[in-house]
């Protein structure tokens, strides 16, 4: 089972599109998949399910990290009822909020990693969706994490963003709370090529991180938005700018799964 946390410091980064994207080219490539919606807001429980949850969900979970809590938890995604290979939700929860603490104990940190060592399901991957921000929450992924993935916008805001994210990927496994834990990249998202700033942020970035920003950059195209908004996965969408997105996201989940090889 290889984790991947999709993070960012800040809100409106697209990171909930990343996750599904990801989740909807793993359905493609037929990898047995897990998303984890960690985010108290739930988009990708309403991407996936096309409601709220009405089962058990994450938040009961970090309260009870029993292999019948974490079981009962894992809900079959509609979008693999006709595909080869299946992927599954534990759904977010408003009430998992309560946990998000700028000053976690140590043993909540734990407690994702300790649930997820206990699960009955097999899966080839499993991509944890963190809220905007550094809290508890997820500290809490990063801690259960093979690799870290940090999204971030082409703006003004976006080094210091992604900076302070990579390096607590990098504090968090030297000071040995997530042992595992790898910093798999950058990815940059919404990126219109045709806007100066947009240029100019994405040299900057690439000038500053190097290797770290992954390719391809994902271009800010309405299929993303339209595919959610329906709760279906990308790879389904018929818009004209489906064929375009698909490629961006089988590539990138192509190179989420190479990282398995550098650990």
């Amino acid at each position: 089972m290889f984790i991947v946390s999709v993070c960012s410091l800040k809100g409106g980064v697209g990171k909930t599109s990343v996750t599904l994207g990801l989740a909807s080219a793993a359905l493609h490539q037929e990898v047995n998949a897990l998303v984890i919606d960690l985010d108290p807001q739930g988009d990708s429980t309403l991407g996936l399910l096309g409601e709220p949850a009405s089962t058990v969900d994450i938040a009961e979970v970090l309260s009870s990290p029993r292999t019948e809590t974490i079981d009962r938890s894992i809900v079959p995604a509609p979008w693999s009822s006709e595909a080869a290979s299946h992927l599954d939700v534990i759904p977010g929860s408003s009430r998992s909020s309560l946990m998000d603490s700028p000053t976690p104990d140590p043993r909540d940190v734990r407690r994702l990693r300790e649930a997820l060592e206990k699960r009955s399901h097999q899966y080839d991957l499993v991509l944890i969706d963190c809220p905007p921000s550094l809290n508890g929450l997820t500290q809490m992924a990063l801690a259960a994490s093979d690799r870290s993935l940090v999204v971030a916008e082409p703006g003004f805001f976006a080094v210091t963003a992604a900076d302070r994210a990579l390096k607590l990927s990098a504090e968090m496994h030297e000071d040995g709370i997530a042992p595992r834990l790898q910093p798999l990249g950058l990815v940059v998202n919404r990126y219109r090529p045709r806007s100066v700033e947009h240029q100019y942020r994405l040299a900057e970035l690439r000038d500053l991180f190097g290797e770290a920003v992954l390719e391809p950059v994902i271009e800010e195209r309405v299929g993303l938005q339209q595919a959610q908004g329906g709760a279906v996965p990308l790879h389904r969408y018929e818009g004209a700018s489906g064929k375009r997105l698909t490629a961006d996201f089988d590539a990138l989940l192509k190179t989420v799964l190479a990282s398995r090889q550098h650990s």
